[in-house]
């Protein structure tokens, strides 16, 4: 994808937005990042009753961010999996929209593998993430296919059931009602469309007590661990305790990047309410290594580097983890998930 650096200033005047994508709105796309040729790469929709807001990390950080975490194989598997699993069908040439979209590297890019002939809206607050994805979009002849609009999609400035699926990857958490988002998918979707979401579960509850143990042992045997992974160890004890049934109702919380692990029971109530009619729940993931692979995992993505590792005596307390629960209670006590919605027909 492209660098914010080689994106263009406005010169000639702005090109018209898709004729499909005007009647999905409730308002008027209005020009907020065009190349100098006019053509636009990211629209805006004004919402003065919004309050949503983003940390710096989806702005001035926001290629670091793309770095960190952009996983398009993954994601592309992680869909080929919750719709193979759910026996789910999806409308052909779909007309799609995405929640919190960042630069679609692990949403917008899989659809357009997945769902040939798909067209989609790609919605966040981040323009400068949002640039990412409508450059990758203009450089791959996809600009007419992809609309990338800086808006909150949990406002009402989408037009009720215009869409065939909602897509959200890792975005309900980080909102401070979750419901929001749910509500938005129910009222985007057409009778009878999906909604397709990827998040976290508390099932990380087991990572914290498995760290929680390490660190007891490291100051039982005197012996030190890394500090890099040290600070790993108790930003996650940390992180799964903020993240687990919060205070809602703190500045603390509103302040947070990543603000809940939900459960099942939570998420379903929440989307029969939003007007799911079926919700189903498809693990990523309950193999023998689990906990030991989403230890490498985490050391990865918390410090940037693939040499932070435990010693052996820390590992073996994971592979102890690992060894103790089954592969079904891996599954029932997930840490992530693809959450499958279908709108009541």
């Amino acid at each position: 994808m492209a660098s914010l650096k080689d994106l263009l200033r406005p010169g000639r005047p702005a090109t018209p937005a898709p004729d499909w994508a005007t009647p999905l709105f409730a308002a008027k796309l209005a020009p907020h990042l065009r190349r100098k040729d006019g053509q636009v790469l990211v629209w805006t929709i004004e919402d003065r009753a919004s309050k949503a807001a983003i940390t710096d990390q989806f702005k001035a950080n926001a290629e670091e961010y793309h770095r960190r975490y952009a996983a398009s194989d993954h994601f592309e598997r992680l869909f080929r999996q919750g719709l193979e699993a759910t026996g789910v069908t999806v409308a052909e040439a779909p007309l799609i929209l995405d929640l919190g979209s960042g630069s679609g590297v692990n949403s917008i890019v899989p659809c357009r593998r997945l769902f040939p002939g798909a067209r989609m809206v790609a919605t966040d607050l981040s323009a400068e993430l949002l640039a990412m994805l409508a450059a990758y979009a203009f450089d791959n002849a996809a600009a007419e296919a992809v609309v990338c609009v800086k808006m909150d999609a949990m406002s009402e400035r989408v037009t009720p059931g215009g869409f065939d699926l909602v897509t959200g990857a890792s975005i309900l958490h980080h909102l401070e009602s979750p419901e929001q988002g749910l509500n938005a998918a129910a009222r985007a979707l057409k009778p009878g469309g999906h909604a397709i979401f990827f998040e976290p579960f508390n099932g990380w509850a087991i990572m914290r007590l498995a760290f929680e143990r390490i660190l007891a042992e490291a100051e039982l045997r005197a012996d030190p661990l890394d500090p890099a992974a040290d600070a790993v160890l108790r930003s996650t004890i940390r992180d799964v305790a903020e993240r687990s049934d919060p205070d809602t109702t703190t500045s603390w919380f509103r302040n947070l990047d990543d603000k809940w692990l939900f459960s099942r029971s939570r998420v379903s109530a929440s989307a029969k309410a939003a007007g799911f009619d079926v919700v189903r729940f498809v693990p990523h993931r309950g193999h023998p290594t689990l906990y030991k692979d989403m230890t490498a995992v985490q050391m990865r993505l918390s410090t940037g580097r693939a040499d932070v590792v435990l010693p052996d005596w820390a590992n073996a307390i994971i592979d102890s983890f690992d060894a103790a629960l089954t592969h079904d209670a891996k599954r029932e006590l997930m840490m992530e998930g693809t959450i499958v919605l279908t709108k009541a027909a």
